[in-house]
């Protein structure tokens, strides 16, 4: 039992510092979008990039996130059912549910590997002036569908411990 606790603390440390660099770099996105409006609206002198540039950083924050809301229990629940249930009912439902997640993680993870795959193939670029290569951004989509899949699997290990015993993994 006590590797399987390591492993989860070992996921749980890993999307807790991922989420914390993508908090930080989050000031970057701002100050670049404050660049943007000042230079669009201060001086009628837009940056041909900017836009898109703050565009593949949002994405990408939100995609490398996903295990970070996760971890802090800040992904979307209907609570109508689950807030009247206690906590080993909760659990229960959490891992009976978790088939469903563990399934979505798993199409993002492969078809959005796939996209990397062909992008770095075919050499794909943006349509825009500037044409950044794509695949660095759509790196984002398979890296964050693992970390929110490692963290839904250390969910389903906590859950199942206390569905089953009543007390949370240590």
């Amino acid at each position: 039992m006590s590797a399987l606790v390591r492993v989860v603390r070992l996921i749980d440390a890993l999307n807790r510092t991922v989420g914390r660099i993508v908090a930080v770099m989050v000031l970057a996105l701002m100050a670049l979008i404050v660049a943007e409006v000042t230079l669009r609206y201060g001086f009628a002198a837009p940056t041909v990039w900017g836009t898109e540039l703050s565009t593949f950083l949002f994405a990408t924050y939100v995609l490398l996130g996903g295990g970070f809301a996760l971890l802090n229990g800040d992904h979307v629940r209907m609570d109508v059912l689950y807030g009247r249930l206690p906590p080993r009912g909760r659990a229960a439902l959490d891992v009976l549910t978790a088939p469903f997640a563990l399934l979505y993680c798993y199409i993002l993870l492969v078809e959005g590997g796939a996209m990397v795959v062909e992008a770095i193939a075919t050499g794909r670029r943006h349509s825009t002036d500037w044409a950044p290569l794509l695949w660095p951004w759509l790196l984002a989509l398979p890296v964050g569908a693992g970390l929110l899949a490692l963290q839904a699997v250390a969910h389903i290990v906590r859950d199942a411990v206390r569905a089953a015993t009543g007390r949370d993994l240590a």
